[in-house]
């Protein structure tokens, strides 16, 4: 008999009906939209924010009081003044290996060429690591945003370099030409410049050249002085700043199972011995807030939607239910009880709920996928695990649309309803 009511009632009344059902599709689509951006667009957005650098810094856990001038370290070099390369491959082996973006490692020393003196870095460019060599690392994927003029080094090059632009103009260097560089007083070597680099900051005063040729003319073959790491990372909270000496223990295990700048950087610490590792908080708090207003505002849109589709149905909802009071004193005069009555209008407003909802489903699938193409430059996918909750939250939005109309209808004596038929 229920089923018979409910199916007379939703083919009469369409266009109410229609108007409901596009009210909570509209406001399924923006949720899914939200939804499906977030899992496949929140970590492009992160790796867009990536391209500022390094945002972990890992540095020998025995240096004392720094001594350095124009950027390069004059301590003595010593028993803990500096990591080993082999080390670092450790990186790869941490829980949240798969967080880490790039990282390279830096070795610094003073250099002059024509009477000029400068910084003289050791990186990696591109290298290799792991056992089938397919993670490639190195301060091309360290700093995305950098711009070289003519090539960056290939990996396996030796006697090449990259010159900042400032220190390229004062000597009259162009990608191609020669630049001989002499390193504490030994005989000059001569390196090819392959290109020109223009980062924006005090790189543009210095030259960059491979690893193991900066580690042999300083005598620090198989040291690094400092490795910088970019990490893709959760926002920067409460948690993440308290110290973990100070952490309860179910404080202690959240943070570990949350990839905080201070998680990973923990993780680096323990696989590399003799290291202290600290992330960059500057980077890793501006990104924070980024990422923060980016999902709250997302939100909030969402939020806004689903309101207005639960405003909608109940004004649908108000309508139906007073031009239908005839109907519901007549079941109540025959004995309906309240609950009896309340299926009835409920189940109409879930069956037309369920239909907004796969409709606002695949609506909002298409939206995310022309927006994320559009805005972020980013594919995304269809996602059916959002689809339960799409219909869940329609089913909700529905329900709670149809309470205050339907719990005023109720009220309604029998006799009032049918006063005047």
């Amino acid at each position: 008999m229920i089923r018979r009511i409910v199916g007379e009632s939703l083919l009469r009344r369409r266009r109410r009906k229609l108007l409901s059902l596009a009210a909570v599709c509209l406001g399924i689509a923006v949720a899914t939209t939200v939804a499906t951006m977030s899992v496949d667009v929140g970590d492009k957005v992160n790796r867009e924010l990536r391209s500022v650098g390094a945002n972990i810094v890992v540095t020998p856990a025995a240096d004392g009081f720094p001594v350095s001038v124009g950027g390069v370290d004059f301590r003595p070099a010593g028993t803990g003044a500096y990591l080993r390369e082999p080390d670092l491959a450790n990186i790869r082996q941490i829980f949240w290996r798969n967080s880490i973006v790039a990282f390279a490692p830096f070795v610094y020393t003073p250099a002059r060429a024509n009477g000029r003196r400068f910084v003289l870095i050791g990186t990696w460019f591109g290298h290799r690591l792991g056992p089938s060599q397919t993670f490639v690392t190195g301060i091309r994927l360290l700093h995305p945003a950098w711009k070289v003029e003519g090539a960056w080094p290939a990996s396996g090059e030796r006697a090449v370099c990259l010159v900042g632009s400032q220190l390229a103009r004062v000597l009259g260097l162009k990608p191609g030409g020669k630049l001989s560089i002499e390193v504490r007083g030994a005989a000059p070597v001569e390196w090819l410049v392959r290109g020109v680099l223009e980062a924006g900051g005090t790189e543009d005063s210095e030259v960059f050249a491979p690893l193991a040729a900066v580690q042999k003319l300083a005598g620090l073959a198989g040291k690094v002085r400092r490795v910088e790491v970019s990490a893709l990372t959760k926002p920067t909270d409460s948690l993440a700043r308290t110290p973990v000496t100070r952490m309860t223990p179910k404080e202690y295990e959240r943070w570990s199972c949350s990839n905080y700048a201070s998680t990973v950087a923990y993780e680096i610490q323990e696989a590399i011995p003799g290291s202290s590792a600290r992330p960059v908080y500057r980077v890793t708090e501006t990104e924070g807030r980024i990422m923060n207003r980016v999902d709250a505002l997302m939100e909030l849109l969402a939020g806004a939607a689903l309101l207005t589709a639960a405003l909608a149905v109940a004004s649908m909802m108000l309508a139906n239910v007073l031009e239908r009071r005839t109907e519901i004193g007549l079941l109540k005069a025959l004995g309906a009880s309240d609950a009896r009555v309340a299926m009835i209008f409920l189940t109409e407003s879930s069956a037309v709920g369920l239909a907004g909802g796969v409709a606002g489903y695949a609506l909002g699938s298409a939206l995310a996928v022309r927006l994320a193409r559009e805005v972020f430059g980013a594919a995304v996918s269809v996602h059916w695990v959002i689809l339960p909750g799409a219909l869940a939250l329609a089913l909700l939005v529905t329900l709670i649309g149809s309470a205050v109309p339907l719990a005023r209808a109720l009220k309604m004596p029998a006799a009032l309803a049918l006063r005047n038929e």
